[in-house]
């Protein structure tokens, strides 16, 4: 995966997902999450329509094979910390 800003910002947030649930790291499916609400996609669905839309560009920038799909980030925001979450967000420069 790139060194990426928004993907640095996450790394060693917890991961309370299960062992079997953690094929995409979870940096990775909140910097997309983030992207997709930056770009005014309201809800799973429409993030899932945009992760389809963008999926040839997002595999490039983020360099992997393959990315989560919107029910993956989903269940990953599920137990997220949310101070957490937007305390590091708002560190992005």
């Amino acid at each position: 995966m790139a060194e990426i800003a928004l993907v640095s910002i996450f790394a060693g947030l917890p991961d309370r997902r299960r062992k079997q649930g953690k094929r995409h790291p979870l940096p990775l499916c909140l910097a997309l999450f983030t992207l997709a609400v930056a770009a005014g996609n309201q809800g799973f669905l429409a993030i899932g329509d945009w992760l389809k839309s963008y999926k040839q560009q997002l595999k490039e920038l983020f360099e992997v094979d393959i990315l989560p799909s919107y029910s993956t980030i989903r269940r990953s925001l599920l137990s997220l910390d949310y101070k957490e979450y937007s305390a590091r967000l708002a560190q992005c420069e």
